[in-house]
């Protein structure tokens, strides 16, 4: 794993051997989340061929004319996306979690996206529990940062990760910006129609109670996006058993969207593209 430059985003960068696929992509993590959170991920694409990016968006926050995070939009985190995936300097596929899965529906608009996909994005105009609780109310009316589930809710968040990995997930949770969870749950946010926009998929587990399928099912149709259910699977689709189900309907979106040109058959031609 190499660690790199996107702009001014840090990032990490895994090159299998060989490399597979014509497009790399590049991971966004959930509210609360950091790239540590996404290792599972990004392991599981290189292990089957997919050079992977996975930015440390944060690295952004309160620099230049990027606000903190306790003032931190759901557009600004948007643009701090954008600017890493015009950092990448190739086309790529964007994959994101939870509200990463809704910066990555978002970014389907860039002009370097060929696909994305969203594994359990959160619900424009659902009120998730993910950020309920009493503080994290207050946090919101006060422009304060919210901070990540406890109890009943933490449990029900990582209930699908692999147990063994669940202290160091809870560990390397961070506080997160209300700012953003106000514009999630006001619905606040706007997305191309598909004929202006890469093709989308949205994965989601039949028993998440932070996205309930029947909210992300209506979600994903007003916005013309695939969606592939999980059964019996939350929210945490980027760990456990739920990650090889979701990565294999992942798999057969992108096959179908893209084509044969999705498959690097020679592979000396992306060594080419590096130089």
């Amino acid at each position: 794993m190499d660690d790199v430059e996107l702009g001014r985003i840090p990032a990490q960068r895994e090159i299998p051997e060989p490399v597979k696929f014509a497009w790399p992509i590049m991971l966004i993590p959930e509210l609360f989340a950091t790239p540590r959170h996404l290792a599972l991920v990004l392991g599981y694409l290189a292990s089957i061929g997919w050079e992977v990016f996975v930015p440390n968006l944060r690295a952004a926050y309160g620099k230049g004319a990027t606000p903190p995070l306790e003032k931190l939009r759901f557009n600004d985190l948007a643009a701090i996306a954008g600017e890493a995936l015009d950092g990448i300097g190739r086309d790529a596929v964007v994959f994101g979690h939870g509200v990463g899965g809704l910066i990555a529906l978002k970014l389907g608009e860039h002009r370097r996206a060929k696909a994305s996909v969203a594994y359990a994005p959160l619900v424009p105009g659902f009120r998730t529990p993910l950020v309920s609780g009493f503080g994290n109310r207050v946090a919101m009316m006060m422009g304060r940062p919210i901070k990540p589930p406890r109890g009943r809710n933490l449990f029900e968040l990582i209930a699908d990760s692999d147990p063994f990995t669940r202290e160091g997930l809870i560990n390397a949770m961070v506080p997160d910006s209300g700012a953003i969870a106000t514009d999630v749950m006001t619905g606040a946010i706007e997305f191309a129609a598909p004929d202006k926009a890469a093709p989308r998929l949205v994965v989601a587990g039949d028993s998440d109670i932070f996205a309930p399928l029947a909210d992300t099912t209506k979600f994903a149709e007003s916005m013309g996006a695939k969606l592939a259910t999980i059964r019996g699977r939350g929210h945490w689709l980027i760990g456990g058993r739920a990650l090889e189900r979701a990565i294999n309907e992942t798999q057969r979106f992108l096959v179908r969207a893209l084509g044969q040109d999705l498959l690097l058959l020679y592979p000396e031609e992306w060594k080419n593209d590096q130089n």
